[in-house]
């Protein structure tokens, strides 16, 4: 065996705890970048398993189309694949050219590019002529599947005949890829330089004696690289087994939010995917201990002798050693001697804090963007006739006795008005010309209404009023921003008729009206951004200031107004275009399994032969909800890892800092500085580090949140910042607390003589 070999093995087993550490760092990073790519493959390979397949990859639906029509557009350039269905009970079937079909058809066309999927059905409806109506008629989308690539719903503009998107995160899952891929590599790099760099600093005494005995430069790289390979081997192999127990782990937790649909993934072993992953760990453990090698090979003997190449100090007096006692006066100028030996750390905590304020600030906003794709915090709602005497808590106590879920229920009334509104200053001019407005209103029962006015600290009697109405703008896709109705509660409703005097719906109308009801809507009214529990969609689904009253006040109400409609027959109500006067009970579900409720409700339906009418509301949104919640959880995750990196690696530096200042400690305690002394001044070196990492965190903080905030105004606006600042504050005490923690145990291995 040659010399080097022989020199590059004893070196191992003299410093074992170092070659172990470093085959910890080289696992540990295998285990970052490996694991990121085994998830990523094994979520594609599951998405094609489930939705890419034949009769299913359909983006755009289009019901009852004609041969003729289906021959206008069958050409375009952006369609991959058309399927044809003769009726809804028939299978779908690949397009033929030379079919020709003597009733109309069902149509079902993937785009060549899914992200195009709203701009390209655009243009088909406008190839086809069709109008409003026929495209909310016979148009759809495959939005279990557009979902699973970002693409969050459309909305269809009336007057433009154009689908604009109302959530797009398509892009968020490319990004993101790369993101975790390039934050990885990075932390890797920094990891395994860190662990190479003290290991070959350690050694720059033994390299000075070698290259004084003749070895050359090339021959001490050669010996790294031999000790790098087999540190690497281990290293990959202990990180590769780590990878495939965190992989599995990540997945299950995926599918578990997965529960409710069919989709699962299963880990997938692709081939592509785990030499990527392999290239890339080798360019950073070889980029990682090549570099400092270089640098120690090309030390001089004297210098490699003396080590004391960093141990330049410039004499400085700072406010901070004029303020601190001497133990802080020494901790901050061993920092400024050893600056390059603890600036990993700062590095790393940077990192940690940098992270944990832009990926919490994007969750932030991105939970407020939920709230325009997961419409309701219900299951379902169901409607029954006023007149029908219909028993519906009968109906479901028997379905809570006979499955023994556990169903909750919001009994509500809701129609339109017209108010009057005074004073008229009480309006938001930018939404309103005039004091005419259209408003919501909702009756609720005294427990839903109590709990509403506990929750704002009002009094019974109070009228609510739901003061944010959401607007939209934007071409292509929607941008949202919410707006005050009233700028003051300082106001009154009178419940007017707008149109009276006029005998024709279609009249063009006088600026008339007549007050109808001026009593019941006065009184005390509370301004609120907040809606009450079971009541979400409201937040999108008007665009009117919504009243809240307890149903005696609506009661009243209505009484009034079908009084008023009996009265004034000849003419039209122009708030009778929000439903009809005789209001049917609405009824607001919440379970634990809407597909059992659903089917129970349907089958009550047929059984008993009644009117219900019902929207389901989680079975529309629950692919949306999941996207999200597998978001959030993928964020989450990497924020945990940077921070686990961070303490493992700062844990690292801390030990063999100490280490390498035992001569220091003990000339120190020569002087007479007693351990609790030698304490102090690592606690003082911890806090400036901390500090230090602080300020520079914020500093590259601020852009980063400015472009996130800037980014997510392109999609909704609100009216306050959504920094989580308490949970930032919350996180860097405890990463604080954290590193004074691994200081204190790192002093406890520190020998002091005694000098008494």
């Amino acid at each position: 065996m040659k010399i080097q070999t022989k020199l590059l093995f004893n070196n191992m087993k003299m410093n074992i705890k170092r070659t172990i550490f470093t085959t910890i760092s080289i696992a540990l990073c295998t285990f970052l970048i490996l694991t990121t790519l085994l998830v990523i493959s094994s979520i594609r390979n599951g998405i094609n398993e489930n939705i890419d397949t034949q009769y299913n990859d359909y983006h755009f639906i289009i019901k009852d189309l004609d041969i003729d029509s289906l021959n206008k557009i069958k050409g375009k350039e952006y369609i991959n694949k058309i399927y044809v269905q003769e009726n809804d009970e028939e299978p779908l079937q690949k397009f033929d050219k030379t079919f020709n079909y003597s009733t109309k058809i069902n149509v079902y066309i993937k785009y060549n590019n899914v992200k195009q999927t709203y701009k390209n059905s655009t243009d088909i409806i406008q190839t086809l002529g069709f109008s409003f109506m026929e495209t909310e008629k016979k148009c759809d989308f495959n939005n279990k599947l557009l979902t699973v690539y970002g693409l969050m719903g459309a909305q269809l503009e009336p007057d433009t005949l154009t689908y604009k998107n109302i959530l797009n995160l398509s892009y968020v899952i490319d990004i993101a890829i790369i993101l975790i891929l390039l934050t990885f590599s990075i932390l890797s790099i920094i990891i395994l330089y860190n662990a190479f760099l003290i290991t070959i600093n350690e050694r720059k005494k033994e390299y000075a004696i070698l290259n004084s005995i003749g070895t050359t430069e090339g021959q001490i790289l050669k010996m790294v690289f031999k000790e790098t390979t087999i540190i690497g081997v281990f290293g990959i192999i202990i990180g590769t087994l780590l990878s495939v127990f965190g992989a599995n782990i990540i997945l299950e937790l995926i599918n578990n939010i997965l529960s409710p649909t069919t989709y699962s993934f299963n880990l997938v072993f692709n081939v592509q995917y785990i030499i990527l992953a392999l290239i890339i760990i080798l360019f950073n453990i070889y980029i990682s201990a090549i570099i400092p090698s270089i640098k120690a090979s090309t030390t001089s003997v004297i210098a490699g002798l003396r080590n004391n190449k960093q141990l330049k100090y410039k004499k400085r007096n700072s406010i901070l050693e004029k303020l601190f006692p001497i133990e802080g006066k020494l901790g901050l100028i061993n920092l400024r001697r050893n600056k390059n030996k603890y600036r990993v750390i700062s590095v790393l905590l940077v990192i940690c804090m940098t992270s944990y304020i832009a990926v919490s600030t994007y969750i932030n906003y991105e939970k407020e963007t939920v709230s325009l794709v997961t419409n309701y915090d219900v299951d379902a709602k169901l409607l029954f006739d006023n007149k029908s005497n219909i028993d519906y808590e009968s109906i479901i106590k028997n379905y809570v006795t006979k499955t023994g879920d556990k169903v909750e229920s919001i009994k509500y009334k809701m129609m339109g008005i017209t108010a009057l509104v005074t004073p008229e200053n009480s309006i938001n001019s930018q939404l309103y010309t005039s004091n005419i407005v259209s408003i919501a209103l909702v009756g609720l029962e005294d427990n839903i209404y109590n709990d509403y006015i506990n929750k704002l600290d009002a009094n019974y009697g109070d009228k609510i009023i739901y003061n944010t109405i959401i607007t939209s703008t934007g071409e292509e896709e929607l941008n949202y921003a919410y707006e005050y109705a009233f700028n003051t509660n300082n106001l009154n409703l009178n419940i007017i008729d707008t149109n009276k005097g006029i005998n024709n719906y279609f009249e063009t109308p006088e600026q008339k009206y007549e007050i109808i009801d001026d009593k019941n809507l006065k009184g005390d009214f509370v301004l609120s951004d907040d809606l009450i529990e079971g009541f979400k969609e409201f937040k999108n689904q008007f665009k009117v200031p919504i009243v809240f009253v307890n149903m005696d006040s609506y009661n009243k109400i209505q009484d009034i107004l079908n009084q008023y409609i009996l009265e004034h027959k000849d003419h039209v109500i122009t708030w009778m275009a929000f439903g009809e006067m005789d209001d049917p009970i609405q009824i607001k579900i919440k379970c634990d399994n809407i597909i059992k409720f659903s089917d129970y409700i349907e089958n009550i339906k047929k059984e008993q032969n009644i009117e219900i009418s019902t929207d389901y509301y989680s079975l529309d949104d629950q692919e949306k909800i999941i996207y999200i919640n597998i978001l959030q959880l993928i964020l989450k995750i990497i924020i945990f890892t940077i921070v686990l990196i961070g303490i493992i690696s700062t844990i690292n530096i801390i030990n063999a800092s100490l280490c390498e200042r035992k001569q220091e400690f003990k000339i120190l305690s020569n002087i007479g500085a007693t351990k609790e002394n030698i304490n102090k001044i690592l606690l003082y070196e911890c806090f400036y580090i901390f500090i230090k990492s602080v300020i520079i965190s914020i500093i590259l903080s601020i852009p980063i949140v400015y472009i996130i905030i800037k980014h997510m105004e392109s999609i909704i606006k609100v009216n306050e910042l959504l920094i989580p600042f308490s949970n930032i504050g919350l996180f860097f005490i405890i990463l604080f607390i954290i590193s004074l923690f691994i200081t204190f145990i790192s002093t406890k291995f520190i020998k002091v003589e005694n000098n008494d």
